[in-house]
């Protein structure tokens, strides 16, 4: 199918010049790879491609690729994306990306087998090679897929880096609905975050004039009752339930190419995620999934939007937390440049909330997009997937103190960033917490 007959009527109506940027192809059928090898001649001259794969997605990914490439008649070299010494699944690291990249064949085009660190890395390596790349998907697990974004972590600070998304992607229903359940989970978590996204990203269009898009922000409305209001069969693994997820992410990973960044599907909640990453890598320990994390941050993120906007009149100011090198450890000097750039966008954004009538303006934009934290948590447990700090392997203290460092990380003005404005922040963080995540 073409990825543009996936798209919303109204999206297709505002963006048909910028739809190139997207795959031309999105197949989703048990002939997947053979789908995507015959289609993969129309993207290059050449005949070899780069087929990269790890340990996990080498049989349910890389070797169906592999029989797909020969018998359409392609050259290629299999690449193994190693685990870590301690025998980890890979991550997307820039000590990772270097080592793929210094032993690279030439190609004409490269193919990820796999999801979330084999997609990023891919797209990242093909990128900076200027070459076309593909992705046969294992997973209902993140929406990077179709996006053009990659988020590295650089000398151990998640990152964001602007690549440009595969021509095409494919995925074998069977394969989908047959990934580890943590995956799915994590997929679901990913997703269900966009209600809040969408409320940061719409806050930053009110306060500075970012561009913000009504057909962007509800590409996924049509197909999110195919799983929101049927979360035991996104447990249970029902096909339509998972297929609606899968083109949830899909179409949510178009909607940041569209819009150019990761706004339409990243704020607050995302943040909190990638600073336990951070911390975990500063403490030399495990994390959980990236969508499992940030489901349960977008819990937290619904809630304190809604005790914000429950504030009458807030005294805006632009005080912004000390930075707190020890918390970061090695990772202090890197975080600290953001956050010295957080800081003054949240001083420009109490300025812009004190004019007359701004805050009220806000609070009548933001309320309808958002969803009941108690609804999110609901469809999360239902699921089986991870409401909970002890879900994802971590306390309630560790995940409070995530919260309070993570507006830190990024200069994007976020729900986090507003608790701080107003004045909810940080005192009410353990309230919030154990009110909706205990």
């Amino acid at each position: 199918m073409k990825t543009t007959d996936l798209l919303p009527p109204a999206v297709r109506g505002a963006f048909g010049g910028q739809l190139e940027a997207l795959p031309r192809f999105c197949f989703y059928e048990p002939s997947a790879a053979g789908r995507l090898a015959a289609a993969l001649g129309g993207e290059t001259d050449s005949r070899h491609a780069l087929l990269f794969f790890d340990a996990r997605t080498r049989p349910l990914a890389g070797e169906p690729c592999m029989d797909a490439l020969r018998s359409a008649g392609w050259e290629f070299s299999a690449c193994l994306i190693a685990d870590g010494e301690d025998g980890t699944s890979p991550v997307c690291d820039d000590r990772t990306f270097r080592g793929l990249q210094g032993r690279l064949e030439p190609a004409g085009v490269y193919v990820a087998a796999g999801s979330g660190v084999v997609n990023d890395l891919t797209k990242w390596l093909a990128a900076e090679a200027g070459r076309p790349y593909a992705v046969l998907a294992t997973a209902a697990s993140m929406n990077g897929y179709t996006a053009a974004n990659v988020a590295p972590a650089i000398e151990g600070v998640k990152s964001l880096f602007r690549a440009r998304g595969p021509r095409l992607v494919a995925a074998d229903p069977g394969v989908i609905a047959g990934a580890p359940a943590a995956l799915t989970a994590a997929g679901l978590g990913d997703v269900i975050a966009k209600p809040v996204s969408t409320a940061d990203w719409l806050m930053n269009h009110v306060l500075f004039g970012e561009s913000f898009s009504e057909p962007i922000a509800g590409i996924a409305n049509a197909v999110e009752p195919l799983y929101l209001d049927n979360p035991e069969g996104v447990a249970r693994r029902d096909p339509a339930a998972i297929e609606g997820l899968y083109r949830a992410l899909i179409l949510s990973g178009c909607a940041m190419t569209l819009q150019g960044s990761s706004l339409p599907a990243s704020g607050g909640e995302h943040l909190v995620s990638h600073t336990l990453d951070m911390k975990a890598h500063v403490d030399r320990r495990p994390h959980d999934l990236h969508g499992r994390q940030v489901g349960v941050a977008t819990i937290f993120a619904a809630a304190l939007y809604r005790r914000i906007l429950a504030v009458e009149a807030p005294a805006f100011r632009a005080a912004f937390p000390e930075f707190d090198a020890a918390w970061w450890g090695g990772l202090a000097g890197a975080v600290r440049r953001e956050h010295d750039k957080a800081a003054v966008r949240a001083a420009a954004a109490a300025a812009a909330l004190s004019r007359p009538g701004q805050w009220d303006a806000v609070r009548t934009r933001l309320a309808p997009v958002l969803r009941d934290p108690a609804a999110i948590k609901d469809c999360l447990r239902r699921a089986g997937a991870a409401h909970r700090p002890e879900d994802i392997g971590i306390s309630m203290q560790a995940f409070c103190a995530a919260v309070r460092h993570a507006v830190s990380i990024r200069e994007r003005f976020t729900s986090l960033s507003l608790g701080l404005v107003t004045g909810v922040l940080p005192g009410a963080i353990e309230d919030i917490a154990e009110e909706w995540l205990g």
